[in-house]
Parts: structure tokens; sequence; C-alpha cells
């Protein structure tokens, strides 16, 4: 029986020990709840209406001054969506000309070069060429038989009027003079296809009548060609080098009028409905991020190509700065606009990724003694990629000042700071 008696004290004992050691651990217990009030109280974060946590960065005005931060509202428009065409500029083929010999000939002189802007008839090289010194002769030969005949023909007409000559000798007088008449035509033709001009055409004309009908010394026939521009524009190749033998046909120089390009831009078949002469159309280049040059679509092809399944697009884009360049790779944006529809848009760069939504900055008034600038995190809905920015669906107002430029060092500050708030000095 001892035995027995000893397990049951035992038992009785170890059980009352831990009942005890539980009601104390039961009063020293806070209330549920309270530990995560107190967490959340000591972060000392802001709640808004729904009850999340307020985040904003408080930056000193001149380290917002070195960020670039841009501040204002967003951008209103009324397009509706957008298609992108991707392609190249190239030269107006109607505004550029290929500058090239008719006769043989060694380069004597240049009077321009790569990247000269040239007026129209002005002088690009002089070419060395008795071709050109034999078409003068021909054509002051064929000048000297017209006055000749000229004489003869009319002394011709007064004698057959008053019937002193046959009509069969005043007749051939008369066909002599406008065969001479059609020889010197075709020698002036030849001189003026070399780029002569009539004044050049005067003057060798006074060499023949020995005067001088521009008031100076004419240079009479020589041997150098001057090849000129036929428009006036800029010098994009150069193909000449004093002394080069010259043979016809060669092209020496181009010369383009860069007022105008060309943009050719490739289209998918689905978007063929929304290609038209009356479509509007912008180009954009990385080169230029914030400008955008309207143009204006001339010709579509006739055919998809068969490899590609891509229609080539020709668009014609005014360039009076100067700023485009033939072969830059560029993007044409075709706009289709819901008049009466407005949308808000801010650069692609205001719309930051952070704690797993889409979010702007969003400047707002400091408190009361306050110097720094404060900037607010708003979460926003988004919606499609234009070429002017980003969609703005929800989250912020038109009048808003919203963060354009300089978001990220804004997202960067933030992310260094402690509950939410970064403090930059």
């Amino acid at each position: 029986m001892k035995p027995s008696w000893r397990g049951a004290w035992w038992r009785w004992a170890r059980a009352w020990l831990v009942g005890l050691l539980l009601a104390g651990a039961c009063r020293n217990a806070a209330p549920p709840g309270r530990g995560d009030e107190a967490h959340e109280q000591g972060e000392g974060r802001e709640a808004t209406d729904g009850g999340a946590p307020v985040e904003a960065v408080h930056v000193e005005p001149r380290q917002a001054e070195s960020w670039g931060l841009l501040v204002g509202p967003p951008l209103v428009t009324d397009i509706r969506a957008e298609l992108v065409l991707p392609g190249v500029l190239g030269t107006d083929d109607n505004r550029t000309a290929r500058v090239a010999s008719l006769v043989p000939g060694q380069l004597a002189a240049l009077e321009s070069d790569l990247g000269s802007r040239v007026r129209v008839g002005q002088v690009l090289a002089l070419l060395n060429s008795p071709e050109f010194a034999r078409s003068q002769t021909a054509y002051l030969q064929a000048r000297a038989q017209v006055l000749l005949s000229r004489r003869d023909y009319e002394r011709a007409r007064a004698l057959w009027e008053s019937q002193a000559l046959e009509e069969r000798e005043f007749l051939r007088r008369q066909a002599q003079f406008q065969e001479h008449l059609a020889l010197l035509a075709a020698a002036e033709g030849v001189l003026r296809a070399l780029g002569l001009s009539p004044a050049d055409l005067a003057q060798l004309d006074a060499l023949l009548l020995d005067e001088d009908p521009g008031g100076s010394t004419p240079s009479g026939v020589t041997p150098l060609l001057p090849l000129r521009s036929p428009l006036g524009g800029v010098v994009l190749e150069r193909a000449a080098v004093v002394g080069d033998p010259v043979e016809p046909g060669k092209v020496l120089f181009t010369v383009s009028d860069l007022s105008v390009l060309w943009a050719h831009l490739d289209a998918y078949e689905h978007q063929l409905p929304a290609l038209g002469t009356d479509a509007e159309l912008v180009i954009r280049t990385p080169l230029f991020p914030d400008r955008e040059f309207p143009a204006r679509i001339t010709v579509v092809a006739q055919q998809v190509d068969p490899s590609l399944r891509t229609v080539r697009v020709r668009a014609e884009v005014p360039n009076p700065d100067g700023l485009l360049r033939p072969n830059l790779y560029v993007q044409g944006f075709l706009r289709q606009r819901a008049p009466g529809e407005s949308r808000l848009v801010v650069p692609a760069e205001a719309v930051q990724l952070h704690g797993g939504r889409h979010v702007v900055f969003v400047e707002v008034p400091p408190e009361a003694g306050e110097s720094h600038r404060v900037f607010q995190v708003r979460g926003v809905e988004v919606g499609e990629a234009l070429s002017l920015g980003r969609v703005i669906l929800g989250g912020v107002g038109r009048d808003e000042a919203v963060v354009l430029k300089g978001a990220f060092s804004l997202k960067a500050e933030l992310a260094k700071g402690v509950g939410g708030h970064g403090h930059v000095h």
C-alpha cells in the first residue's frame, strides 16, 4: 500500500504545479490585438481613407533642382489609339539631282565640297573637255552661216517681189536659210544640254558679232565646261577628285533639297484599312524624343511583300529646320482620334512600379513651417501606351501637379526611407 500512496501523491503535486504556472502566464499576457496596434503606431505611418499607408518623399528645393524634377498637370488628349509603323528616312527623289557630264574630259577644278549648300545654277566643278570646245566652235559656225544665209534670203526676197529673180532661185535660198537655222538650233541644243545659260550663249554671239551685250569682254571659246547644280540644296555625295578622267554619265555629285524628306514605312496586312492619304501621321525618332514631325501619306504600295507580309508606305515629312536626316530610323504613328473624349496622359517615365502597383508622384503642399517639397505616392490605373506617354485611367486628376520627369529618383529615395517616408537633405 505504501508505494501506491506515494505515486498518487506525486501525480497530484505535478498537476498542481503545472496549473499554477499556466495561470501566471495568462495574467502576464496582453489582450489580443494590442501588440499589432502598438507596432503600427510605433512606425508613425499616416492612413488614407481606406486605411492604406500614405507614402511621401520630402526633398529640399536644391536637391529637387539638381535631379531635374519637372512637375505639371497631365496632358489631356482625344487620341483613342495609335498604329506604329517602323521605317527609315530617305531623300525626296523629286528634290534630288545627280550631276554628271555628258562629254568626256578631265576634272580641272572643284568649286564645292561634301556638305556644301548650293544654289540653283551654282558651279560645282570645272571639266577640261576638248569636245566642249568643239561644240562651241560648231555653234559659232552655224551662227555665221545663219547670218550669211539670212542676208542672201532677204536679198532674194526683195528681188523676187520686184520680179527681178526667178521663183526657183528664191525658194532655193529660202530653203538654205531654213536649213542653216536648223543646224544652229541643233548646235545651241548641244550647248544647253551641257549646261550653258542664255547669258553664256550671248557671250558666244558677241564673239561673232564683235560686240559685247553684257558690258564686259567675252571670255571666248574655252575647253572648261562648268558643271552646275540643277537645284538648290546640299551636296550629299562627291565622287570627284581634281585630275581624274571623267567619262560621260559618271555621277560626280548628288545634290538634294532636304527641306522635305520621304519616310519609307512598313505596315502589316491588318493595318491596311487604316492607311489613307487623309490619315493623321506623325514621325518620331529617338534622336529627338520630345519632338514629333507631322507627315502626309502619299503612296501606299499596291502589293504585299511575299516574305515579310508588309506593305511599303511612303510619306512626305517637312523638314524646315534641317533636324532630320536621310537614313535615320524612325517610327510613324497613325493616330485615331475620338472627338469629344478626353484622356489623361503622362510621360512613360512618370509611371513607376512600386510595391507591385503602378504609381506616380504628386506634389502636395508642405505642412506649416516646413521648407521641403513634398511628393506623395499615388497609385494609378494605367491604360495603353501612346507616343505621347502612358494613358492614366484613374488615380489622379487633370489639375494635379504630377512629377513628369525625375520620378525614378524619388522612387529610389523612397526605398531608402523608414515607414514609407523618404527625407532628402
